[in-house]
Parts: C-alpha cells; structure tokens; sequence
C-alpha cells in the first residue's frame, strides 16, 4: 500500500459569473480524493433551477441529496467557499458552504465509495448544466483554489 499525505481539510473556493441565471440549471463544485481503492467525493451543487438548493453527493448509492440550505446566484459574480473535511474513517464530512458572504452550515457526513486502486491524487471539478432546451450560455471561473492540510 502507497503512502498518501493525511490531510483532512479541503478548501474550495473561487468567483464565477452568471451570464444568464435564467437557463444556468445547475453549477457543480467538487473536490475528490483517491486512494488505497477508496473514492471520496465531495461533490456539490447548486441546484438553482429545481428547488434552489444545495445538493450534497452520496457516493456509496451514487446520488444527489438534498442539503437542506438555499443556493441562489445571480446574473454577474459571485462568490462560493466550501469547507469540508475526511473523518479519520475515511468519511466524508460536509461542513460549510459560504455562498456571496452567507455560510450554511451543513455538518452532514457520508461513506466513501470505492475506486480503482490504481487511482490515487486529489482532483477539483467545475461543471455547468444547462437547461433542457440546451440554450447556449457561458459561466466563468477566476480565483479558483483549493487547499488542503
């Protein structure tokens, strides 16, 4: 078995711009990390045209949950901070999500799923989903990061 760093704090963080609010379904922020054939991604989304909420991932059943907190961006810049943290049984442990300067609090936590093991590193994701009239549209993303410890 590799060695892999220990960390356990990530930070997602970045501005991205709306062009049009109205045909943006859903933006997704992830951060993942692989190892020893375990999977952990935090995956999460703004799913702003269904229900205007956060979804959080589910990686043992595959599936988008229900955070329970309210995510509404607006045509222009705004800005989103993720805080989330791997339990010392390799869980996955939402904790904050900080959208244009309000935090919700999450302090949900998940099992990973597993993954080849041949995969190993840690790897951010941004995707935009249109609407189901694939109407053309274009979001940003500047002063991205993400940190770990």
């Amino acid at each position: 078995m590799r060695s892999f760093p220990q960390s356990i704090n990530f930070i997602y963080d970045s501005d991205f711009y709306v062009t049009s609010d109205s045909i943006t379904q859903v933006l997704e922020f992830d951060i993942s990390k692989y190892m020893n054939g375990i999977g952990m991604v935090w995956g999460t989304q703004c799913n702003h045209l269904k229900d205007g909420d956060w979804d959080i991932w589910d990686n043992v059943n595959n599936l988008w949950i229900s955070a329970g907190v309210p995510c509404h961006f607006i045509n222009g810049w705004n800005h989103v901070t993720l805080s989330l943290q791997r339990g010392s049984d390799d869980s996955l442990i939402y904790q904050s999500i900080a959208l244009d300067g309000t935090t919700y609090v999450i302090n949900k936590t998940y099992l990973p799923g597993p993954a080849d093991p041949s995969w190993w590193g840690v790897t951010a994701n941004y995707q935009m989903d249109g609407n189901s009239a694939f109407t053309p549209n274009t979001t940003y993303l500047d002063n991205f990061s993400v940190s770990y410890w």
